[in-house]
């Protein structure tokens, strides 16, 4: 236990320093919680570490580790791992080597509270190798659904070694408590991407981006989908027959995510664009960077979350694509197609027709400070009821449901 002591108003006082660390393995988990780690951050009485392994690490995903270190955060440790996706065997492997390497980190370092977003696979080795070794989890971004990829069941795995939990809608918050979560742990507190991107600091806005404000453009952003069996091959030659059909705007890519098949996704992209004139590729964007590029494109095509709950906050449309976010809570905004170039060119000239209000479930007023404020409140009675860190599994009782 670390202690700061000095004269208050003449009187004694101890402050209880909080060890706190941030576990993430991609842009997009950390992009989401950044503004709500610098409240920490500036917080006398944390000690904020980022943990960073996967693809964060990896050159041929842009060495993204440089975004959290232009941030000034400190970086506790940075454990490389083999991020090969032609295979599920390959990430089973990954997963095994992070489980490995933070099940010793953990045991030489301890923290007061861990805290992990979502449901990334290198996210589930290190929550294992942390709940383990008995650190409290705060798990953020519990209770949602996406059928199509295996971030569906790493994510409620998550849920069942944490102790704490911050949601992004009410329904999500019951979904928790129907794992058997106690409602007194599980807040409701809204998705910190959804505020973020009304925050856009140009600063970290590259010229190349800024440049393409004045231009016809649609952002692409495209992941496998793992569960479902749909051909990644398949998928994006699809969606690059759409691309080619749409002939008065111009697309911009942003590199796949380290998931199965990802590379076949990404040779296809890369391929495409260095053989067009008009088409841009960027692999490795700051999240202002992101948020603005797509703040200023005429729509978002593809699968990722940020288009459920990151581009509604940004007034622009998504086309999504296929089964991976099947499951999720979505605004007015979101067209749900299949995989198919037709249906992707008619989505696209939709969203240049529409004017109806976009309206996002995702947000939250000012999200990131209950973030802060309710993670002082957890530290604060894992400190004063070790108790605390004990579940127990919460029944409904037969009343609630029927079977």
């Amino acid at each position: 236990m670390i202690k700061s002591c000095g004269n208050l108003n003449d009187k004694l006082y101890c402050r209880k320093v909080y060890k706190v660390a941030f576990a993430t393995g991609s842009r997009a988990d950390y992009g989401i919680v950044r503004h709500y780690l610098e409240l920490l951050k500036n917080d006398v009485r944390i000690d904020l570490e980022i943990l960073v392994t996967g693809a964060l690490l990896s050159n041929e995903y842009g060495h993204q580790v440089d975004l959290i270190y232009d941030d000034h955060f400190r970086i506790g440790v940075e454990i490389a791992v083999d991020i090969e996706s032609s295979c599920n065997a390959n990430v089973i492997h990954s997963m095994a080597e992070v489980l490995d390497r933070f099940g010793g980190f953990f045991e030489k370092k301890r923290y007061d509270l861990l805290i992990i977003l979502g449901d990334r696979y290198e996210m589930f080795s290190v929550a294992t190798a942390a709940a383990i070794q008995r650190i409290p989890l705060l798990h953020i971004h519990g209770g949602e659904a996406t059928y199509g990829n295996y971030d569906e069941f790493i994510r409620h795995s998550i849920t069942k070694m944490s102790i704490f939990h911050f949601t992004a809608t009410e329904e999500y918050r019951k979904r928790v408590i129907q794992l058997g979560e106690e409602p007194n742990r599980v807040f409701y507190l809204g998705a910190l991407g959804a505020e973020n991107c009304r925050e856009i600091d140009e600063r970290n806005v590259p010229l190349c981006i800024k440049e393409l404000r004045n231009k016809k453009y649609y952002v692409v952003l495209f992941h496998p989908e793992t569960l479902t069996g749909a051909s990644a091959l398949s998928q994006v030659e699809e969606i690059l027959m759409a691309v080619k059909t749409i002939d008065d705007a111009f697309p911009v890519f942003i590199g796949s995510n380290a998931d199965t098949h990802s590379d076949v996704i990404r040779n296809k992209i890369h391929e495409f664009t260095n053989s067009s004139a008009n088409a841009c590729y960027y692999e490795n964007l700051h999240t202002d960077a992101y948020h603005y590029l797509l703040k200023n494109a005429i729509c978002l095509i593809g699968n990722s979350s940020s288009g459920i709950i990151e581009a509604p906050s940004l007034g622009i449309y998504t086309v999504n694509i296929g089964e991976r976010q099947s499951g999720r809570i979505r605004g007015n905004s979101v067209i749900d197609i299949e995989c198919e170039a037709k249906q992707i060119v008619n989505a696209y000239n939709y969203t240049k027709q529409n004017t109806e209000k976009i309206i996002n479930p995702y947000y939250v007023e000012k999200s990131r400070y209950k973030y802060y404020r309710k993670t002082m409140e957890i530290l604060q009675l894992i400190n004063t009821s070790p108790q605390s860190m004990l579940k127990t599994f919460y029944d409904f009782g037969y009343s609630d449901y029927s079977l």
